[in-house]
């Protein structure tokens, strides 16, 4: 259930890869992989990459806040942040939300940030914003950290699959430069009970140009009365569906949760925690939509998920 407009609104070849990779990809200047400091309660990682991050047995656990109340936010969690949600728009110019990147950057966070193209569907998939794209691109990956972007979080209800697969095959390919890794955010909701419809935004053909697949998931009913289904669930059923369609290795972002009550916001970090190839995932810590402004247990929840030992730690 998409609730944001501009201002709200196959890397890893197994664990024998990921393990390979990690020691590159962490390496420093001299060409030599830096040790993990910090006990082994609080890893650091000196590389936000998904095989450094997925390799370590870690997941970086984030937040999803309108800029307006981010500070706020951050000081009612606490430490342990490692993950920052920006929606951006490429319709106002490349250098829409570049300010929260670099703000995310230096507190040593990945930013994930999700572009839209106004309401133009057409016009990106006709081309009308690879220039701005390229030159968003060129900005984003001259910082030299891992960034993680998509294309239209959320897309089903807003445009249909075939928009949306040429769309993404017109503008993420720019995006695939750099530290810069590209994947989808697809409507979680859809792996309940309309799965087919989920892979139809999903076909063989754009795979290719995904380096990480994710998903917002949100609990199901509302804070006064929620349904059955809660975002944890949907976690193993991603897993259970790159499996079927042979990406079961494939890095994992969940871009937003959400959660009703203490347990649900426990459950889902500890599906986040325990799930393997997680790379990401965001609360959804502010009110609008299905979220509400995490306090009292449910706060406590997630600073515990952010003390847990399985959360990766980065290097601010």
């Amino acid at each position: 259930m998409s609730h944001h407009h501009i201002s709200r609104r196959t890397m890893l070849g197994g664990a024998a890869g990921a393990a390979g990779a990690l020691g590159l990809l962490m390496a420093g200047s001299s060409g030599v992989a830096p040790a993990f400091a910090g006990t082994a309660k609080h890893k650091r990682l000196a590389y936000l990459g998904p095989q450094a991050v997925v390799a370590a047995g870690t997941t970086l656990i984030g937040m999803s806040a309108p800029a307006s109340v981010w500070d706020a936010r951050v000081a009612s969690v606490g430490p342990g942040l490692c993950a920052r949600r920006i929606f951006a728009d490429l319709s106002v110019g490349a250098g829409s939300q570049m300010k929260l990147v670099e703000q995310a950057h230096a507190d040593g966070m990945l930013p994930v940030v999700s572009y839209k193209v106004g309401g133009d569907i057409a016009g990106a998939a006709a081309g009308k914003y690879n220039a701005v794209a390229a030159q968003a691109a060129a900005r984003l990956a001259s910082y030299g950290k891992a960034t993680a972007v998509t294309f239209w979080h959320e897309p089903y209800g807003d445009m249909t699959a075939a928009q949306y697969v040429a769309a993404s095959k017109q503008l993420l390919p720019i995006f695939r430069q750099g530290k810069l890794r590209t994947g989808p955010i697809l409507n979680g909701w859809l792996l309940d009970s309309k799965v087919s419809t989920f892979a139809s935004f999903c076909p063989d053909g754009l795979f290719g140009l995904w380096d990480w697949f994710g998903i917002d998931t949100y609990e199901s009913g509302t804070i006064d009365a929620p349904g059955s289904i809660k975002p944890a669930d949907r976690i193993p059923a991603l897993v259970k569906y790159l499996t079927s369609r042979g990406h079961g290795s494939m890095p994992i972002g969940v871009g937003e949760y959400n959660g009703y009550s203490a347990k649900s916001i426990a459950d889902a970090g500890e599906a986040l925690l325990s799930t393997a190839n997680v790379w990401f995932g965001c609360v959804w810590n502010s009110t609008g939509g299905k979220g509400y402004e995490l306090t009292g247990d449910r706060l406590t929840a997630f600073k515990n998920t952010l003390a847990d030992p399985r959360c990766a730690r980065s290097i601010a």
